[in-house]
């Protein structure tokens, strides 16, 4: 019987996390902030009457528009509710005297519309929605597009943490992108069907698109479909409805149905030209309706043309081996490593080709050789022939797949030279060194990373992403006299989801998105009653698995006095269980006399048993014990099991700065020993698994 006492405990594998840090980290370890912020603050919305077009085809005259604030930084509704009407067949509705006590603000429609496709009254309603900032605004238009984008919105917000302006912007390039338009719009809630303009045109064509061959249900099922996917991704996966679009498409092109449509916009009166929609409805490709990769900048260059009759992609001024997971800069000769991170492939080494604009950190060429070069703008071509600088929107991607910004710089760190800050699990093998940035005003600085991007901000800033202890932000900089490192991303390698399947050179790791820091808790906790003892516990997401958040408490014997046969109070004091949860003999755990299911019955200490799978034990009805598999999908999803006491231990006092980054709690509760005292307390928490290592 195996007896490790990290690992395994009376020959089942047990979960440890150590609390003892102190041997880790000799020092609580200061930030270093990169770039500036873009805090605004929070604006409340006082006596504000606001306008706008509700438009599908148009809504009839009475159909309910609500306006409801929400949180700009967290999406949470504010449960400040307006309401108003449709007030004529136009689509046209007000709602006076708006009160929020924030800037952002949920605008929704439900009703009957005029349906641009068949020319007729819908016979059924539809419910649509918009997400606008009324800081500086008071015109607000609910459409199709606006409808598209609102889930992608509040995810990237409340999951990713992106400022809302931003998340907004990626979200309309996202929409756009699913449908193989391309361009630079008015915002969303700025289009309307009844002007002239691309942005409009786009509008309509998509509105149609949505329609093609289905009635009001239909469409609510279109609409619940594509967010079902494209909230957490960006992307939209629902090829049945994208094939149905697409021959209907084709036939409507070739029959006449497009100018039908066109007329039927003409004959409400309303508008003085109907946009050019046919060529947005025309260009749609099943084939091609999968997101490009996109750029908030216009200077990105072009993706290269490749071949594919070789794994080794070449062009006039780079060598790609993907066998090899190299890249050959042809301009000097050096060589880079590689690594695919969902579905990008980056170089995992700095930039070090030499023009005018870089330059060695502290003039060192062995800093040079080390962690490459330092770069000032404007670098628009700095990166090999065939590759590019990363646009905004990609390195938003990568910053995702790495766990989010809380967590995502301690993942795409490298594992040495951080001495000055939390070091790094290199999780996906990007391998960031600190290699430092230049500044005018505060010279070299060390022990920091930084990484330009191509997308502007505006004509003073450009997005770059610092990596600073655990996280990762992707902050404006200075376009003048900043100078940061380069990692250039393949052409022709689109922004996919962290869901999607790597190949045998890719970053199989997927880290769960982390959602709490240090008082702040962005995560989504959900509740667990168990029916037996009516206790409520907390319960959380991490990656594709829910847990409990709290350790269960459930007294399997209900014993008339404080102690019970199979579990027990640290301490034997009812205040510990109250406050932490029972201790409980494996057998107690695995339900060995089979109360609540046979699957573990009989199993028990020096006993060998076969249980199965799922095996719910002493938990509530519709949850089990977890097995070795599950706890190691757990430790694999936050960073693995070198950092995962960091991740899921709860909040204490001591000198780290973030903990508990996913919600977890996990809290150090000790143990009793077989001999009857108890130890570890504040030190160590276990988790018994049903997997039996004899």
């Amino acid at each position: 019987m195996i007896r490790n006492e990290s690992r395994f405990f009376g020959g089942v594998f047990a979960f440890a996390l150590a609390f003892a840090f102190v041997s880790m980290f000799s020092a609580c370890s200061e930030k270093v902030a990169g770039g500036s912020s873009d805090d605004s603050g929070i604006y409340a919305v006082k006596d504000l009457d606001v306008a706008g077009v509700s438009q599908k085809g148009p809504f009839v005259k009475s159909s309910a528009v609500t306006v409801q604030g929400i949180d700009c930084k967290t999406v949470e509704l504010t449960h400040e509710i307006f309401e108003g009407s449709v007030k004529s067949d136009k689509g046209d509705f007000g709602v006076d005297d708006v009160n929020l006590s924030v800037s952002c603000a949920l605008f929704e429609v439900t009703g009957h519309y005029f349906n641009e496709v068949t020319g007729k009254k819908s016979a059924g309603e539809v419910t649509l929605h918009a997400l606008s900032d009324l800081s500086d605004r008071k015109h607000v238009n609910i459409n199709m597009l606006t409808e598209l984008e609102y889930r992608r919105v509040m995810h990237l917000v409340s999951e990713e943490h992106m400022d809302f302006a931003d998340a907004k912007k990626q979200a309309e390039k996202e929409v756009l992108a699913a449908f193989g338009i391309k361009g630079d719009f008015d915002n969303f809630e700025d289009l309307t069907i009844f002007e002239g303009g691309d942005g409009n045109a786009a509008l309509l064509a998509v509105s149609v698109m949505m329609q093609a061959e289905t009635d009001e249900a239909g469409l609510a099922k279109r609409i619940d479909k594509f967010a079902d996917s494209f909230a957490e991704t960006g992307k939209w996966k629902d090829d049945e409805t994208k094939a149905a679009i697409e021959s209907w498409q084709i036939d409507a092109a070739a029959n006449g149905t497009l100018d039908s449509i066109r007329k039927n916009v003409e004959s409400l009166g309303y508008a003085d030209v109907v946009p050019a929609f046919e060529k947005f409805v025309e260009a749609f490709q099943y084939s091609s309706s999968v997101t490009p990769r996109s750029s908030s900048s216009s200077k990105v260059p072009e993706p290269a043309e490749e071949s594919s009759s070789s794994s080794a992609k070449a062009d006039a001024g780079s060598e790609y081996d993907a066998s090899a997971n190299t890249l050959k800069d042809l301009r000097d000769g050096q060589i880079y490593r590689t690594v695919k991170i969902a579905g990008q492939v980056w170089m995992a080494e700095n930039l070090n080709y030499e023009v005018e604009n870089s330059s060695c950190f502290k003039n060192s060429a062995d800093s040079c050789a080390k962690y490459g070069r330092l770069y000032t703008l404007p670098i628009q071509g700095v990166c090999p022939s065939g590759w590019h600088l990363p646009s905004g929107v990609e390195l938003n991607a990568l910053v995702t797949e790495a766990g989010g910004p809380i967590v995502a710089g301690l993942h795409l760190k490298s594992r040495t030279d951080w001495y000055r800050t939390v070091r790094g699990t290199d999780a996906l093998g990007f391998a960031a060194l600190p290699a430092g940035r230049w500044s005018e005003d505060n010279g070299f600085v060390g022990g920091v990373a930084a990484f330009w991007s191509s997308s502007e901000r505006d004509s003073i800033h450009v997005y770059a992403m610092h990596l600073s202890d655990y996280r990762a932000d992707i902050t404006f900089s200075d376009k003048d006299n900043v100078a940061y490192s380069v990692r250039c991303l393949k052409n022709n390698d689109s922004v996919e989801s962290s869901s999607s399947g790597s190949e045998a050179s890719s970053s199989s790791v997927k880290i769960a998105l982390a959602c709490k820091m240090k008082n702040t808790d962005y995560c989504k906790y959900e509740t667990l009653i168990d029916e037996r003892d009516g206790q409520t516990y907390k319960t959380i997401k991490i990656g594709t698995q829910t847990w409990m958040a709290e350790n269960l408490n459930y007294a399997s014997l209900q014993p008339t006095d404080r102690l019970d046969s199979t579990s027990f109070c640290y301490e034997n004091e009812p205040f510990n269980c109250e406050k932490d949860g029972r201790l409980y003999l494996w057998s107690a755990v695995m339900d060995s006399a089979a109360t609540w299911s046979d699957n573990g019955k009989g199993c028990g200490y020096g006993v060998v048993c076969s249980p199965t799978f799922p095996v719910r034990g002493v938990c509530p009805a519709g949850w089990h014990v977890p097995n070795r598999d599950e706890v190691m999908e757990l430790l694999d999803a936050v960073g693995g099991v070198d950092v995962a006491g960091d991740m899921l231990i709860s909040e204490y006092s001591g000198c780290i700065d973030e903990v508990d980054l996913y919600g977890f709690s996990f809290r150090p509760t000790g143990r009793k020993r077989s001999e009857g005292y108890y130890d570890d307390d504040g030190e160590y928490g276990y988790m018994w698994t049903t997997t039996d290592d004899y």
